[in-house]
C-alpha cells in the first residue's frame, strides 16, 4: 500500500539524501516543503499526511514554485501558465499607455522585456501542453504584436508576426527544445541533460 508507514520511511530517507548531496543542506520548516506527483487515480491511493525529516516534521502541498516555476500534484501547469499569464499582460497594459509617444523600435524593446520575456521563461517545460493552455499565451503575444505594429483589433497578424521574427508559442516552446536536444548531441549542453539523450545506433 502506498500510505503504508515503510513508504513514508522511504520518502524521508530519500529527502535526507538529496539533502546531504546537495551541500548538506539544513531544513528551514517554514521554506521546505514536498509535492507528490501522480494521476487523479494514483493520488487518491496516498495518504502521507507529513514525513518526518531529522527534527522537522514536513508536510505536503498541492502545488510548489521552483526557480519561479509552478508545479502541481497532476503536472497539468495550468498555475504556472495563469501567472504567466497574469504577469505578462501587464506589459501591454502599461506599454499602451505611452506607446503613442515613443517609435515602433522603442516599443519593441519594451515588449521584448515586460512581455517576451515572461512568455520565453523556461518555456520548454509546457512542451506537451493541451491546446487550449497555449491559446492562452498565444492571446498576450498577439497582443504583442498589435501593439508593436499598431494593428487594429479584428485585422490578420499572421504578416506582422512574420515581420517580426515571432514564432508563434506552440513553435517556441518546440525550438526550445530542439535548441537542447541539438546542444545534448553535439557536447554543448550540461551533463544532466546530455545524459537525457540516448543516439539511437544505425542498423
Amino acid at each position: 500500500m502506498l500510505n503504508d508507514p515503510a513508504h513514508t520511511k522511504r520518502v524521508a530517507v530519500c529527502f535526507v539524501m538529496v539533502l546531504t548531496v546537495i551541500h548538506h543542506l539544513m531544513i528551514k520548516d517554514s521554506k521546505t516543503e514536498f509535492l507528490i506527483i501522480g494521476s487523479r487515480g494514483q493520488l487518491s491511493k496516498i495518504n502521507i499526511n507529513s514525513i518526518t525529516v531529522i527534527d522537522s516534521s514536513i508536510k505536503p502541498v498541492k502545488r510548489v514554485r521552483n526557480l519561479g516555476c509552478w508545479f502541481d500534484e497532476h503536472m497539468a501547469m495550468d498555475i504556472h501558465i495563469g501567472n504567466i499569464c497574469s504577469n505578462a499582460f501587464k506589459g501591454p497594459y502599461n506599454i499602451r499607455q505611452l506607446r503613442k509617444f515613443i517609435s515602433s523600435e522603442a516599443t519593441k524593446i519594451l515588449v521584448h522585456a515586460f512581455v517576451m520575456s515572461h512568455l520565453g521563461y523556461c518555456n520548454s517545460l509546457l512542451s506537451g501542453v493541451p491546446q487550449y493552455q497555449l491559446n492562452h499565451l498565444q492571446k498576450i503575444l498577439n497582443a504583442a504584436a498589435r501593439l508593436v505594429c499598431l494593428v487594429p483589433k479584428f485585422d490578420h497578424l499572421t504578416l506582422y508576426l512574420i515581420d517580426l521574427h515571432w514564432l508563434p508559442v506552440e513553435f517556441q516552446i518546440k525550438f526550445k527544445v530542439l535548441i537542447f536536444v541539438f546542444k545534448a548531441l553535439n557536447g554543448m549542453a550540461p551533463r544532466y541533460i546530455s545524459d537525457l539523450i540516448r543516439k539511437k545506433s544505425s542498423p
